[in-house]
């Protein structure tokens, strides 16, 4: 890669940040997985360029800037189906293990997933 033009880099490097999009959105992990080393592989390579990089031209201004929202884009996407699979893991969590009853009559979650399970009748 030469040290003269940012443009092909960051052109790649936005493609590859909308197919990690994509393959989030198909849930497609194998592929997630292939296309983060894909851009990590990518971002070593312009590491080199990192030097230049205030003397961008307003060309590879304006790309490097999409690049940048399309990947706040990415991680916001990402920030909210991990808040959402918490969300779902709790509510799953909560209603695993059934309500009981103390002596005392107070309600206390069950620590076994159901009667049978348990071994109590």
């Amino acid at each position: 890669m030469d040290n003269g033009s940012f443009l092909e880099p960051l052109s790649r490097l936005r493609e590859v940040i909308l197919e990690e999009r994509l393959a989030a959105r198909e849930l497609a992990v194998d592929k997630m997985l292939e296309i983060t080393e894909k851009k990590e592989e990518l971002l070593k390579e312009m590491l080199p360029l990192m030097e230049a990089a205030d003397t961008l031209t307003p060309e590879e201004h304006e790309l490097a800037e999409t690049v940048h929202s399309e990947n706040l884009r990415n991680a916001y996407f990402f920030w909210s189906a991990l808040n959402w699979v918490r969300e779902s893991m709790g509510f799953i969590r909560d209603h695993m293990y059934p309500e009981a009853y103390a002596e005392s009559g107070s309600k206390v979650k069950g620590r076994y997933s159901g009667t049978l399970l348990s071994g109590r009748v």
